[in-house]
């Protein structure tokens, strides 16, 4: 379910929201002081799927974001040092899954699926010990890195079984942290690794509500004149509301909605500053950050999960309330009107 609202302002005003490798080979061992080396993220409640929500690339579950801190020590005598890497697939164990699925991993607000691309850099893994003598074979200094990642389950446009449930009942690798040199295959099991696991959960269901968004100007976020003098960075100059909101009433609704919890995930096509604000032009010198109403000063992360609410009883409407903030960056912004817009993604939780 996909509404795209669009965020602008009036003309003559402020824009708004409207290496080269030794011969030898190179390896890490990277574990997690949390999970050690594997992580299993395991579906252990239904995940229900709408029929009406199956065109491809549709967003259809976010997992919770999860935090860990992977410390990576050199393991084959490179004193340089190396950085460290999400290598993708590394069990080539996504093509294993029901094929009207795709999974994959969101990090700093940009998914990635695993089947497209081999590694993403994540930062330093060792670094060259300051203490080493020239010329010695030395061992790099461990470095730990804290970084933040969910799973995301997209549509593909390929049916889902004829069952309505998927039947990928196996514990699927995701990605796994290692070095520059690729995978470390000289100590098995020595290197941190994501899987995934419960898919047999996901079924579908017939509950297709649905969405629009609602603001001060119809489906538009306007934000007024806004005068350049004030622009201060790092200030929050002004803060509009919005709603998401499922309509449940209607024609093609369908009969499975009540007891079923929806969450919306916002995304847009322009440029971020960071994970959180999204730039009207790479020069406009603010931009716009999505909030709840109670806290305007945390900014939701793009494609990260937000509760919309639950369906209870004979429930005809389920609305959600949200703030469209403009954050200046700069002293000196570009005047002149401008255009921005946010997709929103509403799934069953």
């Amino acid at each position: 379910m996909r509404f795209l609202p669009s965020f602008r302002n009036l003309p003559r005003i402020l824009a708004a929201f409207a290496v080269c490798l030794s011969a030898h080979a190179l390896a890490l061992s990277c574990s997690s002081d949390t999970w050690g080396t594997v992580q299993t993220i395991q579906l252990d409640q239904p995940i229900n799927v709408s029929t009406g929500n199956l065109q491809t690339g549709t967003v259809l579950w976010r997992s919770p974001v999860f935090t860990s801190q992977f410390t990576c020590r050199d393991t084959d005598g490179y004193p340089q040092g190396e950085d460290a890497y999400f290598y993708w697939d590394p069990k080539k164990d996504m093509q294993k899954i029901d094929p009207s699925l795709s999974i994959g991993i969101t990090y700093q607000g940009v998914d990635y699926d695993p089947k497209s691309s081999p590694k993403l850099k994540i930062g330093p893994g060792t670094i060259r010990d300051p203490g080493c003598p020239n010329g010695k074979r030395c061992t790099a200094k461990p470095q730990t890195l804290t970084v933040s990642y969910s799973v995301f389950i997209k549509a593909t446009g390929v049916k889902p079984p004829a069952s309505g449930q998927i039947d990928s009942t196996g514990s699927y690798s995701m990605f796994q942290v290692d070095g520059v040199g690729g995978l470390n295959t000289s100590t098995p099991n020595a290197n941190f690794n994501a899987y995934i696991s419960g898919l047999g959960l996901i079924r579908f269901i017939a509950c297709n509500p649905t969405i629009s968004v609602e603001a001060n100007q119809g489906n538009i976020v306007d934000f007024g004149r806004i005068p350049a003098s004030n622009a201060n960075p790092g200030a929050l100059e002004k803060s509009v509301p919005f709603s998401v909101v499922a309509n449940l009433s209607g024609e093609g609704v369908g009969g499975d909605c009540q007891g079923q919890t929806l969450q919306a995930s916002f995304s847009t096509t322009y440029s971020l500053d960071g994970a959180t604000t999204i730039l009207p032009s790479p020069d406009a010198g603010f931009g716009i950050y999505l909030s709840q109403p109670e806290s305007t000063a945390r900014p939701i992360e793009m494609k990260t999960a937000v509760d919309i609410g639950l369906i209870t009883g004979d429930a005809t409407r389920l609305e959600k309330g949200f703030m469209a903030n403009l954050k200046w960056l700069s002293d000196k912004p570009k005047i002149g009107p401008f255009t921005a817009t946010a997709n929103v993604d509403v799934t069953f939780k």
